[in-house]
């Protein structure tokens, strides 16, 4: 009873880290904010963990199951974010028109504003950062003076996370079959976060029994494949976030009493894509070039990112506790990634 209150906890705390992190700073909110570069310079940092945890916690052991032996955990996975990737530089537009006392006036890029400046992702600071327009010299014309430090444009901010990037949870439960098979099922039902969406999960793989043509190995030897995909659906639930992985590699481990030490190396790949939308931006009337820009919906084309990783060497500790396995790994790659698991095992 003790483990499955404890197994309980866990999992309402695993799925929590993701719904704070989602509803402090709803995506979908933000990116209705910004234009196509600020887009891409904001989310592609996110984009690419998401991409690397897709393919994280496959495996905590080379020792498959018997047939019908299983094994149900929670499992989250989070991407270590490194400095440069908390902020971006963004470039705004050469020209921008604003009407101020009863004229247009033309303002100029590194005249009236800064050439750029730098912003922060979805990983950088908790702190909007406002592109102002300069103050003019005395002989400026009173409607250039009357713009004399004016918020042009304000990039939003990020959620300040220390460490990690953003999180992505799932079950995962695995089955022993005969001839030293197992398969694996990962999901997430969709789960509401807070007023940034829902979110799903859902994946499946295989994994084979190499140790078994080996007699009297000291080690245990597997392959494995798994793909995973999620998706991430805005407060009006359209599909705003999807993204898919796809994993095959070979892992080894050693059982010492309750411990078990493993490791593993696999070939992936990934993707993350924002499908089209909407954003309420600063921007010109497209039926009149010389008239004052103001805030318009202007579409905003989606777009991919490809998992920067091709490979990765995994290595992690689990403890299995009677029935109750506890695992963690780190994994380097490109993008350092760590998960962490919690479940019932049994045999």
């Amino acid at each position: 009873m003790k483990s499955i209150i404890r197994f309980t906890l866990i999992t309402i705390c695993t799925l929590a880290v993701i719904s704070n992190v989602a509803s402090a700073q709803s995506v979908s909110e933000q990116l209705s904010k910004m234009g196509s570069q600020a887009v891409k310079g904001y989310v592609t940092p996110a984009f690419l963990g998401w991409a690397t945890d897709l393919n994280s916690g496959i495996y905590h052991s080379a020792d498959l199951h018997d047939i019908l032996g299983f094994d149900v955990q929670v499992k989250v996975a989070a991407n270590l974010v490194k400095d440069e990737n908390k902020k971006y530089t963004f470039i705004p537009e050469p020209q921008y028109i604003l009407s101020a006392a009863g004229q247009n006036v033309t303002l100029t890029r590194g005249v009236d504003y800064a050439d750029q400046i730098d912003a922060p992702t979805l990983f950088g600071e908790d702190k909007d950062v406002d592109l102002k327009i300069k103050n003019a010299g005395s002989g400026a014309s009173l409607a250039r003076q009357a713009l004399n430090g004016k918020t042009l444009l304000t990039l939003p901010r990020g959620v300040n996370l220390p460490f990690a990037g953003v999180p992505l949870a799932w079950f995962q439960g695995s089955i022993g079959l005969p001839f030293g098979f197992e398969v694996m099922g990962r999901f997430l039902p969709p789960t509401k976060l807070g007023d940034a969406g829902k979110i799903n999960v859902s994946g499946f793989g295989v994994r084979y029994d190499i140790d078994q043509w080996l007699p009297m190995f000291p080690i245990d030897i597997a392959v494995h494949f798994m793909t995973t995909k999620f998706n991430l659906k805005d407060s009006v639930d359209n599909n705003f976030i999807t993204g898919k992985g796809t994993a095959y590699g070979v892992e080894i481990s050693k059982r010492l009493l309750f411990i078990t030490l493993y490791g593993g190396y696999q070939m992936e790949s990934g993707s993350v894509t924002l499908n089209d939308f909407t954003a309420n931006v600063l921007a010109p009337d497209p039926n009149n070039a010389t008239a004052a820009w103001s805030l318009r919906p202007v579409p905003i084309k989606g777009f991919t990112v490809d998992n920067e990783n091709k490979s990765r060497l995994t290595v992690g500790l689990r403890m299995l506790l009677l029935l109750v396995n506890i695992h963690a790994e780190y994994s380097f790659t490109k993008t350092p990634t760590a998960a962490l698991g919690v479940g019932i095992t049994l045999r």
